[in-house]
């Protein structure tokens, strides 16, 4: 499929950079997703990996991981900043301790670039800085766009999703980089028109879908009943915490979907938890087994079934185990998806709202503000009217997927070994 020139035909070197390595089990299922993809086409690509814990990445995926980060970020920025000894402290740190350790981190970064034929930014939604500030996700890829530059390294933004994006010095990092991208492609529609709402050109970039549709589907299980009782997955995650448990929001959010859980076991079902990451999803879970126990909701199988997923491959089956999945997860979705399980979307980001849209199932999407369990209850009654209905309209959609997953692969890997060229010529 691939024409190489002698000069060529050693194998592709490949670097890959994402959120990877933090326990989150929709970006290493990206991940995971983009290694299978490369290999099969290039079956002796040499991969590395930047990312933030590249002990995890050696492990779960085999492959070689380099630090995208000079320091920890969330620890150096917690520590000490309160009063003015700790903002004076925070400034010594910062200009004694940080930015030589980011010196030699550009310089040993610069290196490990140089090394490879073609950088990807590989899915997720990277390309904000709501959770992390300007010298989080946006510095880290500014870092590695401009020393992949300047290496003459092809750099590809692969079906990211963008925003939100709130700070000055986070836009001009992230619309730097992507004008330095020899192929920019977006999840969805909502990513390319949130770039274009900032004054980014977008005209010729394009739209695919989320990497992990292309996950293999080798180890995917049907659905399984215990005893006499369909299975749904309830994907949970720590909505309206902002760190704080006790928070109104939370507490709602968690009344909620715990009359949900009541109502679905008193219909005949069997209600699986399932999370998306393991450091904030987990003590959500243990946080609603207890909301749970104190209204006499059961909390022991077969009613209710809590195991943890600390792998894609633990994930994949316990979806794989549903009747039908609800979560406010992206990628709890997307693997339900995947696996032909018809979906209600809870959300409380646009990224939620255009996996919804884009697949055709905007009328099972219900927003996490002001959720209620009538609601719920409502649009879970819906799915079950519709479900012989659904599951031959999701294969339908799969395969519409794959195929235009099948194109954005040969779009940029076939060109892989081509000449550099200028930002966005790859159409």
């Amino acid at each position: 499929m691939f024409d190489r020139s002698a000069k060529s035909m050693k194998p592709a070197r490949i670097g890959l950079y994402g959120n990877f390595g933090a326990g989150n089990l929709g970006n290493e299922s990206t991940l995971r997703a983009v290694i299978e993809q490369i290999l099969r086409r290039w079956p002796d690509a040499q991969l590395l990996c930047f990312c933030t814990n590249p002990q995890d990445v050696r492990t779960r995926h085999n492959i070689a991981a380099f630090p995208s980060e000079a320091v920890d970020k969330t620890a150096a920025e917690g520590a000490g900043s309160r009063g003015p000894l700790g903002r004076l402290a925070r400034i010594l740190r910062i200009a004694f301790q940080r930015l030589p350790l980011e010196l030699v981190h550009w310089v040993r970064s610069l290196r490990a670039v140089s090394r490879t034929d073609m950088l990807i930014v590989a899915g997720t939604g990277i390309v904000a800085d709501y959770v992390c500030g300007p010298l989080g996700w946006p510095y880290d890829i500014f870092k590695l766009s401009t020393l992949a530059t300047l290496c003459r390294v092809k750099l590809v933004f692969l079906s990211v999703g963008v925003g939100p994006i709130r700070h000055p010095l986070s836009r001009w990092f992230l619309k730097r980089s992507l004008a330095l991208a020899h192929h920019r492609s977006y999840r969805d529609e909502a990513s390319k028109h949130y770039l274009e709402k900032i004054g980014f050109n977008t005209d010729r970039d394009f739209v695919y879908p989320d990497v992990v549709f292309g996950l293999s589907q080798g180890k995917l299980v049907p659905g399984v009943r215990i005893g006499e009782r369909r299975v749904v997955g309830l994907g949970l995650k720590d909505y309206g915490s902002a760190g704080r448990p006790e928070s109104r929001a939370f507490r709602e959010y968690l009344n909620a979907m715990a009359a949900f859980v009541s109502w679905l076991q008193g219909h005949g079902y069997a209600v699986r938890l399932l999370i998306g990451d393991i450091q904030y999803d987990t003590p959500v879970v243990q946080e609603f087994v207890d909301v749970l126990r104190s209204r006499n909701i059961p909390t022991d199988a077969p009613l209710l079934i809590s195991k943890p997923a600390l792998t894609v491959e633990e994930l994949l089956r316990q979806v794989g185990e549903t009747e039908a999945v609800i979560s406010a997860r992206y990628h709890n979705l997307v693997i339900a998806l995947i696996q032909n399980k018809p979906v209600i979307a809870l959300s409380d980001h646009a990224k939620l709202d255009s996996l919804a849209t884009d697949f055709g199932l905007a009328q099972y999407l219900v927003h996490l503000e002001n959720l209620s369990p009538d609601v719920l209850i409502g649009k879970f009654r819906q799915l079950e009217n519709d479900v012989e209905r659904l599951r031959p309209y999701i294969k339908a959609e799969l395969d519409k997927y794959h195929q235009a997953l099948d194109a954005l692969y040969a779009a940029f890997l076939a060109e892989s070994n081509a000449p550099v060229r200028a930002a966005g010529a790859l159409r």
